[in-house]
């Protein structure tokens, strides 16, 4: 049986969020290069100047690492999260997650879906939740999801109850009947009979 494709994600702009987690450092290094020079220290601006690049108190030496060290996370969270995909289909949920990792899930193992934040939805299996953000449709994902849950939970209730019970556990049920009093001896023989087709 194939299967067929109801929805697949659309990546917001992920650029802004990368750009401002990237530039956290540059401006505690701007705003520390700021403040030792105008705030700490005293004599002319050439002893500031000299006070905060050339050894001071230390305070400058930490700066610029913590610069570089956020550009860095800047740009690796961009990179992991323009992979980041979800691809809907009658079957199961696949793609990539917010950490990068590779997910495929058949319908059958997903308990609950749900938006925990406005571009983003939640997968909740017995493992327990994977993300996928920064999704320009996630709203439209997330009512695909629900309805192949829902629809699954009536199958199932639907399949459980067209299985018939075999003719052994109903004997079995007319035994018990007749064992407490319920049914007479002669009711059970003739439901006896008509099951075992005598």
């Amino acid at each position: 049986m194939n299967e067929k494709v109801i929805i697949k994600s659309k990546l917001k702009n992920i650029l802004p969020p990368a750009i401002t987690i990237g530039a956290i450092g540059p401006v505690i290094l701007l705003l520390g290069t700021c403040f030792s020079l105008f705030v700490i220290g005293s004599g002319s601006f050439g002893d500031r100047l000299s006070y905060t690049f050339g050894g001071g108190d230390g305070a400058m030496m930490v700066y610029p690492p913590i610069a570089i060290l956020t550009i860095i996370i800047g740009i690796f969270l961009y990179h992991r999260w323009s992979k980041m995909e979800m691809t809907v289909t009658d079957k199961r949920v696949y793609g990539y997650d917010m950490s990068g990792k590779r997910v495929d899930l058949p319908l059958d193992s997903i308990s609950a879906v749900s938006g925990y934040k406005k571009d983003s939805v939640a997968v909740t299996t017995a493992s327990g939740a994977i993300k996928f953000g920064y999704l320009a449709n996630a709203d439209e994902i997330l009512n695909a999801v629900s309805k192949l849950l829902i629809s699954r939970q009536e199958n199932h209730g639907t399949a459980h109850q067209e299985i018939p019970q075999s003719s052994a556990d109903e004997l079995k049920k007319y035994k018990d009947l007749l064992d407490s009093g319920v049914i007479t001896q002669k009711e059970f023989d003739t439901k006896k009979k008509q099951l075992l087709d005598l």
